[in-house]
């Protein structure tokens, strides 16, 4: 994990005695912090095996946070845990798509009103941006705000727990998120690679980051630990190491450093597998997709005969397996219901038990070759899901960071962006997660499943049944 050289020099030695210097041990010292923290999560496909070349400025200060042992204990995944997991996991994806109706109502409504003569082409643009296909990445998300939560302390830290592992105790959840990301298999034809790496400000001289914070996420979360004075610099090689660690789909996820700025914390994840049986040339052809407004588009279709079906209240589905440790699993929503209406009534042990109770029968499947990228903000996802003082800027508690001359530490805002690819061979995909804080603020019956309307899809861990990535299509072809 962490994926980065260290550069070795006489003036980054000197650099980490002073940042020695600067970092703060005591836990009862803690003072209020402006903060900026940033977690990227890159979800989907394998990590590069070649490492950038670090600037002088950028020291690795891995080694001095990763000594001793490590603390994460092998622990079995429990039913509390999937199914807190799988309600997580729905609710991110469901407020995503009802904020992506209303953001397009809104623009579609501005367009309405435009007298320009342009104003029919800016329709057209908003339709085609209307229908777009969502991913995201829970587990990237997840780690996200876990390597943030062991910064948090009161109502913060409580709030933090009930939204992230709904319905169970949030040290277990946290148990068993990081051995069951520890223990995720990666082998030759699926391969799945885990990331994690903490970034912090050298330069501003009123941040004191708190040593043990550092440490159990160096050794907990197996994080890379690096100092840098936050410049342009900066934001270029930690889009590169998030580009490195997601093999090129996710790229320039920060735009720019602002000057408040005093730590990142980033998180990538790749995954990149081969179906366990390929389409072959003769199961491709072309078909027919209706999409939610009744528009209809040719599309490559994959044709195939499966032998999972799944059947749950309003939605029926099939599971095709990747070469090993996971499958690609696609629920279409029963005639008369649109995609948006079955998402909002599907809760999480519904979705857990489709997956975990399959029937054996002889699945006749389509599904239309698909790729799209998607970017979202969740920050008022998650306080809507029960944890808005992480984004109080008065009252968030993220004391366990650090301390800062100037203000109180809040997450200011959540970015997902995410990327996936589904063709003959397999599915590639991408994601990172961004945490920014600041301060201020058997076959006996044959099925049917044929993808030519709007649909669910999940690319799920075979061992535990649990997604990693849940995702809609509305559109195959956009992009």
């Amino acid at each position: 994990m962490g994926g980065m050289m260290k550069r070795k020099s006489p003036a980054n030695h000197k650099k980490t005695f002073l940042l020695k210097k600067h970092i703060k041990c005591s836990e009862t010292q803690r003072l209020p912090v402006l903060l900026l923290l940033l977690s990227l999560i890159a979800a989907a496909v394998p990590a590069c095996g070649k490492a950038s070349q670090l600037p002088a400025s950028t020291m690795d200060l891995t080694k001095e946070y990763r000594s001793g042992s490590k603390k994460n204990e092998t622990v079995e995944i429990g039913e509390d845990f999937a199914r807190a997991y799988c309600e997580f996991s729905l609710g991110l994806l469901r407020d995503a798509v009802n904020s992506e109706i209303q953001t397009n109502e809104v623009q579609t409504s501005e367009v309405q009103n435009n007298e320009a003569e342009t104003s029919g082409e800016a329709a057209d643009a908003v339709q085609a941006d209307g229908t777009r296909n969502l991913m995201i990445a829970p587990i990237s998300v997840l780690q996200a705000l876990e390597m943030t939560r062991i910064g948090a302390g009161t109502g913060t830290l409580e709030q933090m727990g009930m939204t992230m592992y709904p319905g169970m105790e949030p040290e277990q959840g946290r148990k068993q998120l990081l051995s069951w990301a520890e223990g995720l298999p990666s082998a030759d034809g699926a391969e799945m690679k885990l990331a994690n790496s903490v970034w912090i400000n050298t330069e501003n001289e009123q941040f004191q980051p708190d040593a043990e914070f550092l440490k159990r996420n160096a050794l907990e979360s197996g994080a890379s630990v690096y100092g840098a004075p936050f410049d342009e610099a900066a934001c270029k090689e930690l889009n590169q190491w998030v580009e490195q660690n997601t093999d090129g789909m996710v790229k320039d996820i920060l735009d720019r450093i602002p000057r408040e700025a005093i730590m990142y914390l980033v998180n990538a994840a790749a995954f990149d597998a081969k179906w366990e049986q390929p389409y072959q040339s003769s199961q491709v052809g072309n078909g027919t997709f209706t999409k939610e407004d009744g528009s209809e588009s040719e599309v490559p279709m994959m044709y195939s005969m499966e032998s999972v079906f799944l059947k749950g209240e309003h939605a029926v589905g099939f599971c095709r397996p990747y070469a090993s440790g996971y499958y690609f699993a696609a629920i279409l929503p029963e005639e008369g219901w649109t995609l948006q209406e079955y998402i909002r009534q599907l809760d999480g042990e519904a979705l857990r038990n489709m997956f975990t109770s399959p029937a054996e029968a002889a699945v006749e499947t389509a599904l239309p070759k698909f790729k799209g990228e998607s970017s979202l903000e969740l920050s008022d996802t998650l306080a809507g899901m029960g944890m808005p003082l992480a984004f109080d800027s008065g009252l968030a508690d993220f004391s366990g960071i650090g301390s800062c001359e100037g203000g109180n530490i809040s997450i200011s805002r959540i970015l997902h962006k995410t990327y996936i690819e589904v063709d003959e061979l397999g599915t590639k995909a991408g994601a990172a997660t961004v945490v920014e804080m600041e301060a201020g603020g058997a076959y006996t019956v044959t099925e049917n499943v044929i993808l030519d309307r709007p649909f669910l899809y999940a690319i799920v861990d075979k061992e535990t049944d649990l997604p990693i990535f849940i995702g809609i299509v509305e559109d195959p072809a956009a992009e």
